[in-house]
């Protein structure tokens, strides 16, 4: 699945100045670093009072609060002493990472376990979260992982929020949902603060609330991948009101051992990185943290059986394969098409 090391290639650029009549209306940009990347904010129309430092404290503020809770990288986040402990008693938790990791629970049935959070002993195992170079594993260690992952061995309880284990080793990832948690965060926070008309991204996930400065949908261009040389390239566009956009690929992330390629998606049910020819898929939809984790799911799946997924879900979305890395197909589905066109 994606890591937060595959965001920090931003794989959308935002199309900001439209060929409109309407004068511009003002806009402001807030940027800063979190989750391994970092997030770009666009606010447009707000008022003279807007306090720029009040509100860019109340985001990283949040943004903290956020790794805190969910963040592997974090040894003393929630999510980090979750996966330290060895017992099956109920472990407290925020109700914050209740929500998410419920939705990852229901992701995780939906995809029939594509969506699987429960592969951090995988990765680990492959070393992506690593800067040293990455050597497969073995057949014997990853059975052994195998093992232990797939929440069917985690339990939830809501009142009073708290997680308990079937299996004492099992070890919990949500960096596949939790920035588009954070987007979805971010972009209410926002909305709060009266703020009704704004863009969030982080790592490449993305909300588009309201309009933007033309008094238009916002409009979103997806990168080619055969265009690495040429930051943000476009495949296609499209326009968001009030809908999210997610983006999970190989394309930059992947390592090569003995002349062979292995993409830094993992198969949950085989413990190894895919071998299909998907390479990128867009996924569209009102929550960030939904669309983050279908685009993680389908990546899983593949092509064909990703689309008749998203088909089967009413999921807007988009996708680029590749059989030799030089030769490119797109495809869309008609709920994706719907958004190409202002």
């Amino acid at each position: 699945m994606k890591r937060c090391i595959k965001n920090l290639f931003c794989l959308l650029s935002i199309l900001l100045s439209l060929t409109a009549c309407q004068p511009a209306t003002p806009s402001l940009q807030l940027s800063g670093a979190t989750m391994g990347t970092r997030y770009h904010i666009t606010v447009v129309a707000y008022p003279s009072s807007f306090d720029t430092k009040q509100v860019q404290n109340s985001i990283d503020q949040l943004l903290e609060k956020i790794n805190q809770q969910m963040s592997t990288y974090q040894n003393d986040a929630e999510i980090s002493r979750f996966n330290r402990y060895r017992g099956n008693d109920w472990f407290p938790i925020s109700n914050e990472f209740l929500y998410v990791i419920s939705q990852a629970k229901k992701a995780y049935q939906v995809s029939h376990a594509a969506f699987d959070p429960s592969i951090y002993p995988l990765v680990n195992l492959w070393g992506f979260a690593q800067s040293s170079p990455i050597i497969p594993p073995s057949d014997q260690l990853i059975n052994h992982a195998l093992q232990h992952i797939g929440l069917q061995h985690l339990n939830i309880q809501t009142t009073p929020a708290a997680l308990a284990k079937d299996d004492i080793l099992l070890s919990l990832d949500l960096s596949a949902i939790a920035k588009g948690y954070a987007v979805d965060q971010v972009s209410a926070l926002l909305s709060r603060y009266g703020l009704h008309n704004h863009l969030v991204e982080i790592g490449g996930e993305i909300h588009a609330q309201g309009n933007n400065s033309q008094q238009q949908a916002w409009h979103i261009a997806v990168e080619h991948p055969a265009n690495l040389q040429q930051p943000h390239a476009p495949i296609t566009g499209l326009y968001l009101h009030n809908q999210s956009l997610a983006t999970s690929g190989n394309y930059r992330n992947f390592f090569e051992y003995q002349g062979k390629r292995y993409a830094h998606t993992l198969d949950p049910k085989t413990g190894k990185p895919t071998q299909h020819s998907l390479i990128s898929v867009t996924v569209v939809h009102p929550s960030s943290l939904w669309a983050d984790a279908m685009a993680t799911a389908i990546m899983v799946m593949g092509a064909e059986k990703g689309l008749a997924f998203a088909n089967q879900q009413k999921l807007a979305v988009f996708m680029v394969t590749s059989k030799d890395g030089k030769h490119y197909q797109s495809q869309a589905n008609r709920l994706f098409n719907t958004y190409t066109q202002e």
